[in-house]
Order: C-alpha cells, then sequence, then structure tokens
C-alpha cells in the first residue's frame, strides 16, 4: 500500500512540475512594447468600436514588470533640504506612473462625481517628514511604500525635484490615487440576505464605517446587524483605534451567524524601522445565542462565552535613525513582549470535563528578541492588476521565550521563527520559513512543532506577441509535531495544505508534506475598469494521521482553476471564482468544490515586527 502510495504521489507531482515548465517555456520573456493589445470591441468601428473604446482601458506597456528597489530614485537627494511639499491627487482613469495620461470613460465620470476626494491634510498628516527637514531617502521610500498600503489609497508615488539651480533644496510632489471607497458586499438564499455596506473613506478622512445587515427565516431573531468604526492614525501619532458591535458573527464551531460580538482595538503599526514603538490592545467580550435549534441540542454542543484580552508592544533598541544611518539600511534589533488572556465563561456542556483546545482557557506571557533587515522592492502584476507593489527583500529573525497556562497546564515556551526573502539574478522571487517551538512540562519536552517552507514565484513573462503574462508561484513545505498533548493538531485544510477541504477528524495529522502551484495569467485591458485573470493551480499534500506509522500515510491532492477580477479604483477586494476537483475525499464531502468569493484581499505580507507568538502549524 505504502508503494502505491509514494508512487501515485510522485507520478502527480511529476506532472504538475511539466506542467509548470512547459508553461514557462512558452512564456518567452519579450521586451515591453510602447503600445498592448486593446479589447476587441474597441477595435471595431462605428458604435461598436465607440462602446468598446468606452469601456476598456490599457495598462501602460512601458511600467510592466519592472522591479525596482524602492529607495533608488530617491539616493541622489541625500541630506539635501526640503524646500515645498505638494499634494496632488490623480483622478479616475489616471495613473501615478504618467500624470499627462489621464483616459476619462462615462463609467469613470460617474464615479468621479460621487466620490468624495481624500483631504489634503489627510495625507500630510500621513508623511514622515515636513518642510525644512533634510532629506533621508530610506525614509521617504518608506513612507511612500505606507501610503500604498493604505486601503483608502489606490497608488502612491513621491516624487522629488530640484527647487532652483541650488541643487541644496528640493520639492517634494506627493502623487496619490484614490479608491472609490463605498463597496458593499452579500449573499442571498430562498430563506436569508445578508448585505454588507463599507465606507473606507469616510467624507474623504481616512476612516472607516461598516455596516452588516442579516435577515434569515428560520432564524428565532430574524433580523440581526453589525456595525464597526476605525478612526485611522490619531492626530499624526500613527495609532489606529477600532470599535465594533456585531449580532451576526458566525460561530467558530458551527459556523451558524449566532456570534454576538463587542470589541475594541487599538494599533500601532511600525511604518518605518526608524521608528521607535509598535504595538497593539485589543480587547473582546463574545457569546453564542440560540437562533436555530432546540435549547437541548445547543447548550450540549454549541453554547459558549469568553473575553479576550490581547496587548503587546515592541521596542527599537538599536538606535539608528535615518539621519545618522547611510544609504544603505543596517540591521535592527527589536524587543517585544506580549500578554494574552482567553477565559470562558460558558462551555458546551458535553465539553465540560475534556479537554478541548478550542474552549480551553489560555493565558500567556510572550517576549521575543528580533533582528531584521528589509529592502522593498516595487513590482506589479503580482496580486494586484498593475498598481504598483511593494516586496521585501531581506531577513527576520527572532527567539520568543515566555509563559502559559492553558487549560491549568503552566508551562515555559521557547521558540524561533526565521524568515529570508529574496530576488534571484532572473528576478524570481524566494521566501524561506522555519519556525521550531515546544514546551516543557515535567521535565519532558511537549508540544514540538517544526515547520519549513519555501515559496517562489517566477518573473513577469509575456506570452508571445499577445496582450497576455504570467507568472508562476511554487510552494512547498513540511510540518511535524511531537509529543502533541494540549496544541491543536496539524490539519489538510490549511495554507500549508489543502485549503478547499473540508475540516474532518480523519484529516488531522501530526505530520504533512505539501507541495503546490498556480499559473496565473494577465491581460492588460480592463473592462469598465475590471481586469481579468484566469489560473491554473494544483495541490498534493501527504499527511500521517496522529498516532499511526508513516507507511499509514493518506496521499490528498486538488487541481482545478478559475478567474479572478477586481476594479483597482474601487475598494473592493479581488472577486474570485473558483472550481476544484478533489480524487478522494473523506465521508460524504463532494468531489467538487465551486465557489465564489467575493472581498479577497491580496497583499503580499510585509510586516517588519510581528507580535511574540506561538508557532502556528496550520
Amino acid at each position: 500500500m505504502q508503494s502505491v502510495l509514494v508512487h501515485s504521489f510522485h507520478k502527480v507531482l511529476l506532472a504538475l512540475l511539466l506542467t509548470c515548465l512547459v508553461s514557462i517555456c512558452f512564456g518567452q520573456e519579450k521586451k515591453p512594447t510602447t503600445t498592448t493589445d486593446t479589447f476587441f470591441l474597441a477595435k471595431k468601428k462605428g458604435l461598436l468600436g465607440k462602446l468598446g473604446r468606452s469601456i476598456s482601458i490599457n495598462v501602460p506597456a512601458d511600467t510592466i514588470g519592472a522591479t525596482i528597489n524602492n529607495v533608488d530614485p530617491f539616493l541622489i537627494y541625500k541630506d539635501q533640504k526640503i524646500s515645498t511639499i505638494t499634494i496632488t491627487n490623480i483622478t479616475f482613469g489616471g495613473s501615478v506612473n504618467d500624470t499627462n495620461k489621464i483616459r476619462k470613460t462615462f463609467f469613470l465620470r460617474l464615479a468621479d462625481n460621487f466620490h468624495v476626494v481624500t483631504r489634503e491634510r489627510i495625507i500630510r498628516n500621513n508623511l514622515f517628514f515636513k518642510v525644512g527637514d533634510n532629506f533621508f531617502p530610506n525614509l521617504v521610500a518608506d513612507n511612500e511604500r505606507y501610503l500604498r498600503d493604505q486601503s483608502f489609497i489606490q497608488d502612491a508615488r513621491i516624487i522629488v525635484t530640484p527647487a532652483n539651480a541650488d541643487t541644496s533644496a528640493i520639492n517634494i510632489n506627493i502623487v496619490y490615487k484614490d479608491v472609490f471607497s463605498i463597496s458593499g458586499t452579500g449573499s442571498a438564499s430562498a430563506k436569508n440576505a445578508y448585505l454588507e455596506v463599507k465606507d473606507d473613506n469616510f467624507m474623504g478622512q481616512g476612516q472607516r464605517i461598516i455596516t452588516q445587515q442579516y435577515y434569515d427565516i428560520d432564524r428565532t431573531n430574524r433580523y440581526g446587524f453589525g456595525v464597526e468604526y476605525t478612526k485611522r492614525n490619531i492626530k499624526g501619532s500613527f495609532v489606529d483605534f477600532t470599535i465594533g458591535y456585531n449580532n451576526v458573527t458566525p460561530s467558530f464551531n458551527s459556523g451558524r451567524r449566532e456570534e454576538t460580538a463587542t470589541y475594541a482595538r487599538l494599533e500601532m503599526p511600525l511604518v518605518s524601522p526608524y521608528y521607535l514603538w509598535t504595538g497593539a490592545l485589543e480587547a473582546s467580550h463574545r457569546f453564542t445565542t440560540n437562533r436555530y435549534l432546540l435549547d437541548s441540542t445547543f447548550n450540549v454542543q454549541f453554547n459558549y462565552k469568553y473575553n479576550l484580552y490581547d496587548v503587546w508592544a515592541g521596542y527599537n533598541i538599536t538606535n539608528k535613525t535615518a539621519k545618522n544611518e547611510g544609504t544603505v539600511r543596517k540591521v535592527k534589533q527589536f524587543i517585544a513582549i506580549r500578554a494574552t488572556e482567553r477565559k470562558f465563561t460558558q462551555t458546551p456542556t458535553f465539553y465540560k470535563d475534556k479537554y478541548v483546545y478550542q474552549y480551553a482557557n489560555l493565558t500567556s506571557i510572550l517576549a521575543a528578541y528580533t533582528i531584521f533587515k528589509q529592502e522593498y522592492y516595487r513590482t506589479n502584476f503580482l496580486y494586484g492588476f498593475g498598481r504598483n507593489e511593494d516586496i521585501p527583500e531581506g531577513f527576520n529573525y527572532s527567539l520568543i521565550t515566555g509563559w502559559t497556562d492553558r487549560g491549568d497546564v503552566a508551562r515555559p515556551y521557547l521558540g524561533i521563527d526565521f524568515q529570508r526573502n529574496y530576488f534571484t539574478g532572473i528576478k524570481s522571487y524566494f521566501n524561506h520559513t522555519l519556525k521550531i517551538g515546544g514546551y516543557l512540562n515535567n521535565k519532558k519536552i511537549e508540544d514540538v512543532g517544526f515547520l519549513l517552507s519555501t515559496e517562489t514565484f517566477t518573473k513577469l513573462r509575456k506570452l508571445g506577441k499577445s496582450s497576455w503574462f504570467t507568472r508562476h508561484f511554487l510552494n512547498a513545505s513540511i510540518s511535524q509535531q511531537y509529543n502533541r498533548s494540549l496544541d491543536e493538531p496539524i490539519r489538510l485544510n490549511s495554507i500549508y495544505g489543502i485549503e478547499q477541504f473540508n475540516s474532518d477528524s480523519a484529516t488531522l495529522a501530526d505530520t504533512r508534506l505539501s507541495f503546490g502551484g498556480t499559473s496565473v495569467f494577465y491581460n492588460t485591458w480592463k473592462l469598465s475598469g475590471f481586469s481579468f485573470a484566469p489560473f491554473a493551480a494544483a495541490n498534493i499534500t501527504f499527511i500521517k494521521p496522529i498516532g499511526k506509522s508513516i507507511g499509514r500515510g493518506d496521499v490528498y491532492s486538488s487541481f482545478g482553476g478559475g478567474i479572478r477580477s477586481r476594479n483597482e479604483n474601487l475598494v473592493f477586494g479581488t472577486m474570485e471564482l473558483k472550481a476544484f476537483y478533489f480524487p478522494r475525499v473523506t465521508n460524504t464531502m463532494n468531489v467538487w468544490n465551486i465557489t465564489f468569493v467575493t472581498d479577497l484581499r491580496f497583499r503580499y505580507n510585509s510586516q517588519y515586527i510581528k507580535r511574540p507568538d506561538f508557532v502556528n502549524m496550520n
């Protein structure tokens, strides 16, 4: 049996690799031309041609696929005096990469009429420098990236020019382009309907308001709602405050919309490695209310209530400011501490006398020492559809230790978290991660987790003479648990396994080995501002069920594809229609999984510093 599984595993893996290689071979790299193919209707004459040209837009070809170190354009202005700072808003249809090219369609003009432009003072409030300061390239590059990271800004560039013949003074122009900040998502069936409306830039103030409405005729209280408010960058402190209430949150044990949540959060991200402090504070109260079942069934299996308090802070001990650092970034050192308490005051009666990790009370204090160095490179057509995206290159190494009490079992903890990412000479990108952590209890090592993963994507390549481009994404990981006691077991349905697979006790494991690949195809034309990217994907994962020998492991796989679409002018996330086939399933699971998801947030994770945490295997 083992030899059959291994043989099948190797065959499918070989097929996956051959598919990617064939696609790479046919996707020959071409030098970018000055124009790109347009939407086919735009080439027609008469009324059809006018219609096609009014709803299609092309991405400028000279900006496609470039990979540029964010700091490079600013190096020649180091230490010069900032004379003026101007703010320029690019309307819909324009590009921050070429402010002279503006393409207006009926729909873009309509959006301009309804859109409230981000106030100039909000942009100025998000700057790391002011008039009269000396110009520090690394700090300005960080600021440009920070502006692009704001959810209400589609893209941003910082353009520097000499003030006059005296090259000791410079002018700075902040060029930014908003997204249309009002968005909504929803679903409906014969018995229920859900609607969420969000304004991510309320009145141009950079504040976010979310409202949710839910109606279900099978629910005892048929109507439910939620509201959330976020105040960003309070008084220029870069501190964000969020408060919310929601009584239609899906519960973590059933997925039904019967959890009530009240929460508040303060967060200060590390906007640049030259800032001293980062951290967050969060408090929430959550409980389920019976909306669908008999009280006896609900109380036995689904009734819970808990409070969560989580606070952490990190401090930069390197003491290297932008002023005394050269053009090459130095290694930074951070220390951080985190305290967490999650306390259940109500759990399902079925689990009253049992340990179940989902309902375990947790108290922990963790400390971390981190050294890191990161540069950022600007590229496009990665997770976005032509906008500038920032990709980190460097390393981040953390040593984490502390004490935890989980389920009334007190144990010390020790772990490491290593990450290394870089571009190769041919502009392929690699990201390697190693995480190891474990506990000591009664002189025995428990709940040791080991995770090693690597992911890569290729350089953007043009397909022949068409307007199509492609990237290929590959990933591999191995996860292992040793002497598991209180931690969550390894799952098959994980970002390190097969995400689309159903959660099932038959697929819980202590060993997991996974390989995956995705090929994404981008087209440079846009239909009413919407870009489209078909993709094909495959994944093969081996798991060893808990307590079984390696020879009794199982191989699961998924094959599928779909299409993604997004309008970068809108605050909507990416829409994704996908279908996956599973040659092998468990229990009553369907061999096909077809889903349509809206408001996906694809963005490369580029945090400088993370809060101290345990090894997460899933």
